[in-house]
């Protein structure tokens, strides 16, 4: 999917998938992206072109698995809230989490 997009200006780098609700809900899960190419645009708009990305190339099924998404604008950003599996916590937070991420990072080869 990301791979296609890059020729329609979306440049996706890594991304990762986390359970949503710390694995309280089965198959559900919190995209994470790092997308450098869309460093500076609105939050919002961010997830705006992701989804609609989803759109066009997920199926209705894989869809559903997705219970939210978070952008990033770089892969050390992906990876620091990784740690806390893409929740919107302050980082000192991540930092003293007592429990594991169970967050999986997958790296693009273009």
């Amino acid at each position: 999917m990301f791979l296609i997009e890059k020729i329609n200006g979306l440049y996706v780098d890594s991304f990762g998938l986390a359970p949503a609700y710390k694995g309280f809900a089965t198959n559900s899960y919190v995209l994470g992206v790092s997308a450098p190419s869309l460093r500076g645009t609105d939050c919002y708009e961010k997830m705006r072109i992701v989804i609609q990305a989803m759109f066009a190339h997920l199926t209705e099924n894989e869809r559903r698995f997705i219970n939210r998404v978070r952008v990033y604008d770089s892969k050390s950003d992906l990876e620091r809230h990784k740690e806390n599996d893409f929740d919107e916590f302050d980082c000192d937070v991540c930092e003293s989490a007592t429990s594991k991420s169970e967050a999986e990072l997958f790296e693009m080869a273009f």
